[in-house]
């Protein structure tokens, strides 16, 4: 029926590709950390929270070196600079050194700037109060007076502001035109450039590995039809699930950067198996008759790979993350329509036209053949020295999987000669740490006689977190009033401000507050909702080395809150970073477990036999054990690309045992004796997987060459994932074959 509606079949796919492609383009980006998480997940509860009471929480840093900062002109500058940011969409407010008070005159009116124009204060007695006030010191300027910052406080996305990205964009261009080199940071910078990352290497690297495959495919076959036709499967596979993820809502999140890799394997890998088949048959039959043959033979075999390789897809949908579930859903559409595009393409594809459509042989693909039979013929003389040295190697490899830990410094995503990492790096060696997270807690009102000693046990647990490991400073309310009363500073000199700080001192709280609010109004707001009664201390951290230092950190910080505020909770998008790989991780092995059952059932149903169903399963669990192992031995850490491999690659990985266990049944139908049979399945499909193994390192090794780090390991792990995949099935399949006719013969009775 395929070959007699060919054409039909050829020419309706290209129009649903060419009607698929405006809603593909449409596919847009979910850049929210939010949905990274389970809605249950205390942690993202309280990030919510906080973003509720205290409005607008993401913030960025805007810093550069003026040797004339503290002056006339250069506070100009500054002044100017954030006026510009400030009417930047998008940005809530910011925070920078010009609009702060002279630490010996905390109540003035006048800004810095005014007061050395009015010669108030030189510029060296100004550099050396606010150097010396631990309220600026670190935050807002450096210890050598030279480097500033400016906080930038964005605006929660709302119908106003719905593009991070054209703010950070257009705080970038602010930046650019500044005299001096002004650099651009944080947390929210760094999400908006993973996403940058992303679509550039979703276009750009695509095309390049691309390009190379189809050269790599080209030299194997040298036929114009094969080696177009694995790339327009694949391509028109990709624009059919992007089109459907528009229709159903869907979006690209950070979890879903290797759709278009994984597309691509099945794609490619699957249209190698059909040619060389189809090339065999080519030597004893015409075109239309070898075709009829590889899809009579080898079309069941492809029908349970893909459905294999589905259900190992949609085992991530029990995961509780619903990115997660898009992915694995998105991603078992997309293989679906995979078997689609080659039942619609192939058959036209093939026979269309006069031109021969003959693949060649590879080069080199006789040396192949003869390693595959040297392969089998030792395999099959020494069994019980493979399998020992094929159990050392795996679980030499499999000890590295203690050793792994999951990315918690969100910079790690980054090569070090990025611009992000070089503006952290900036930032970091002149004015210090720029991670923070939040302790938030209930207060009482300024009215309540109890709130002194509220101020006081403040101040008190401060003290105590400031003993933290990796903590290097905090804010609070508290540090604002002890600001103006010259405690975090310098003392007033002046007559008039002495008596104003007095006056401020003999202030009831509540007019303390209102006096500060007036000076200093959007810190105030940001440390204390006095509508809600929640107050927050801001912890400033450093970087630490390790994932449980990290860990061991928060928990102080957590313990400390709970010991002075019984419903205190740690808050913050740096909290989020922390656990984002560790959350994707959260369902892993559920997932996993899921996986290896919907396959085993389905490679059950394929060969109806429990004993071939577990045979073919044991070379596929390998590459994983070897993968995941060989990252713990390499110090790599699982990061939001390759959080999943594990769970992705045993579906990947069914391919060959399912091909081969099919073409072995089939040489046993004609009455092949059982290690021929072995060897003739090994040197037809072990040659398929040796070709489209070749083609996709090739093609995915180029994906090394992305600035985003876990693209970039994305690339070498999928190509270490498919070259053990190779070994294992060339190797362990042959001899878990051998063993099961020894203790299950009756696995293999053709039913």
């Amino acid at each position: 029926m395929l070959i007699e509606w060919r054409t039909g079949l050829l020419i309706l796919s290209i129009l649903l590709g060419i009607l698929a492609l405006p809603l593909a383009l449409r596919l847009q980006f979910d850049r929210s950390l939010e949905h990274l998480f389970h809605h249950s997940d205390p942690r993202l509860a309280n990030y919510l929270e906080s973003n509720e009471i205290f409005g607008a929480q993401e913030a960025c840093f805007v810093a550069y070196s003026d040797p004339e900062l503290i002056s006339v002109k250069g506070l100009c500058r500054l002044e100017a600079l954030a006026a510009e940011l400030t009417a930047v969409p998008g940005i809530d407010h910011v925070i920078n050194l010009a609009q702060m008070r002279r630490p010996s005159a905390p109540l003035s009116a006048k800004s810095l700037r005014q007061m050395l124009e009015d010669g108030k204060v030189t510029a060296n007695a100004l550099r050396d109060e606010l150097t010396t006030c631990d309220l600026y010191r670190g935050r807002l300027i450096s210890a050598d007076g030279q480097t500033t910052a400016i906080v930038v406080t964005l605006s929660l996305l709302d119908d106003k502001v719905q593009s991070r990205a054209e703010t950070i964009q257009r705080m970038r261009e602010v930046a650019s035109k500044q005299p001096t080199q002004t650099l651009v940071t944080g947390s929210p910078v760094m999400v908006d450039d993973v996403f940058r990352h992303l679509e550039n290497d979703g276009q750009k690297l695509g095309i390049y590995s691309t390009l190379i495959m189809s050269i790599a495919i080209a030299i194997m076959f040298r036929n114009i039809r094969w080696m177009l036709l694995p790339l327009v499967v694949v391509h028109l596979a990709l624009l059919w699930t992007k089109a459907a993820m528009v229709l159903s809502g869907l979006k690209l999140s950070m979890v879903s950067s290797p759709m278009v890799a994984l597309v691509t394997v099945i794609g490619v890998s699957t249209v190698v198996h059909f040619a060389v088949r189809y090339r065999e048959y080519r030597s004893q039959y015409s075109p239309e008759n070898a075709l009829r043959g590889t899809l009579s033979h080898i079309g069941p075999a492809t029908f349970w790979t893909i459905f294999t390789t589905m259900g190992g897809f949609l085992s991530l949908m029990v995961c509780r993350i619903v990115p997660v579930q898009s992915f694995g859903l998105m991603m078992g559409v997309g293989t679906m329509f995979v078997f689609v595009a080659i039942l619609g393409l192939l058959p036209g594809s093939v026979l269309i036209g006069r031109v021969a459509s003959d693949p060649m042989q590879a080069p080199g693909e006789d040396w192949v053949g003869r390693l595959l039979g040297w392969m089998r013929v030792t395999v099959q003389a020494h069994p019980w020295l493979v399998t020992i040295a094929g159990l050392v190697v795996v679980l030499f490899l499999s000890i590295g999987t203690t050793r792994l830990e999951s990315a918690t410094n969100f910079s790690d995503n980054f090569r070090d000669d990025s611009p992000i990492v070089q503006s952290y790096a900036f930032v970091a060696e002149r004015l210090g740490p720029t991670g923070y997270f939040d302790l938030v807690f209930d207060a009482p009102t300024a009215d309540d006689p109890g709130f002194k000693d509220f101020l006081l046990k403040v101040s008190e647990a401060q003290k105590e977190l400031h003993k933290i490991e990796g903590v290097a400073g905090s804010m609070s309310i508290p540090d604002l009033i002890q600001f103006i009363k010259g405690e975090h500073g310098a003392q007033p000199k002046d007559v008039a401000d002495r008596f104003a700080v007095s006056v401020f001192s003999n202030l009831a709280p509540r007019e303390q507050i209102k006096a500060i609010a007036g000076a200093m109004p959007s810190m105030v707001s940001s440390l204390w909702n006095q509508e809600r009664n929640v107050m927050k201390i801001s912890v400033l951290t450093l970087d630490l080395e390790g994932n449980q230092a990290k860990y061991d950190r928060l928990a102080a910080v957590e313990e400390v809150g709970k010991k002075h505020f019984s419903n205190s909770r740690a808050s913050g998008a740096e909290i989020l970073i922390m656990f984002l790989v560790s959350s994707m991780l959260s369902d892993q092995w559920a997932t996993f477990g899921v996986a290896i059952a919907a396959i085993v059932v389905m490679l059950a149903l394929a060969f109806r036999s429990i004993g071939l169903a577990l045979v073919a399963l044991v070379p596929n669990v390998a590459p994983i054990l070897i993968v995941i192992g060989t990252m713990g031995w390499l110090g790599l850490k699982l990061n939001m690309a390759t959080a999943m491999l594990a769970s992705v690659s045993l579906g990947m990985c069914v391919d060959f045992s399912i091909h081969y266990v099919y073409r072995f049944r089939l040489e046993l139908c004609k009455g092949t004796e059982f290690y021929d049979a072995m060897g003739k399945a090994l040197g037809t499909v072990g040659i398929a997987l040796v070709l489209s193994n070749v083609a996709l390192v090739t093609g995915f090794m180029v994906l090394t060459l992305s600035e985003f780090v876990p693209t970039s390991q994305f690339g070498y792990l999928v190509s270490v994932v498919m070259l053990g995949g190779l070994g294992a099935d060339l190797i362990v399949m042959p001899l878990l074959m051998q063993g099961l006719r020894v203790v299950w013969p009756s696995s293999f009775d053709i039913k």
